[in-house]
């Protein structure tokens, strides 16, 4: 056993991560290559599980998903899930500095309303700028919109539009007003048509 154990010859594998090439092969033979393989951290981004992608999406700011500017949104499949996927716009956050100024950025509203579309009626919770017909559209639009945080100057004195929105929003539960005024009208609809409120903040 010792003797037979002592011709055979030591034959020594080197971890690809060494960087050591193995030995040509003797008497002139040729080696037959081997397709190169794609590394061990190798991942098709394209391919990540639905919950994967809408976590990853949801850190990107939704106005930049929404304008399709955001990183990583040159993938097709990504494009796709920030259109598709109703549950990455349960939480609508549009707000920005600019908010607090009388005159509104072009675009804002469709913006908004396409935020809106993507949630499919699944919309919980809606922050941004707000005027009366978004009001409306929100109303028609998030039958299970829990919070609403207006970033902008909403007047609703003498507006029949905020009266019609918060007959349509029985489970509010926050409404919250950048800035702005209630009248008599509005404050009653509120507190008639959303037995849920537990926070009201109109004009801070």
């Amino acid at each position: 056993m010792v003797m037979e154990t002592k011709r055979r010859k030591a034959v020594f594998v080197f971890p690809r991560c060494l960087g050591l090439r193995r030995a040509r092969p003797r008497h002139g033979r040729k080696e037959k290559e081997r397709p190169a393989s794609r590394p061990a951290d190798w991942r098709d981004w394209a391919a990540l599980p639905g919950t994967a992608l809408r976590a990853i999406l949801g850190r990107l700011h939704q106005t930049d998903v929404l304008r399709g500017t955001g990183p990583g949104l040159a993938c097709a499949s990504w494009r796709r899930a920030a259109v598709e996927d109703p549950l990455l716009w349960r939480r609508i956050d549009l707000a920005s500095d600019e908010d607090g100024d009388k005159d509104a950025p072009a675009g804002w509203q469709a913006m908004a309303r396409a935020a809106v579309d993507r949630s499919a009626g699944w919309c919980e919770s809606f922050r941004g700028r707000v005027d009366g017909d978004l009001l409306v559209y929100l109303a028609d639009n998030t039958p299970l919109l829990r919070s609403l945080h207006v970033t902008s100057m909403l007047d609703m004195h003498g507006c029949q539009l905020g009266t019609t929105a918060m007959e349509k929003l029985p489970l509010l539960e926050q409404l919250v007003v950048a800035g702005g005024y209630f009248d008599h009208a509005m404050l009653c609809a509120v507190l008639d048509h959303c037995p849920r409120l537990r926070l009201l903040d109109a004009g801070g």
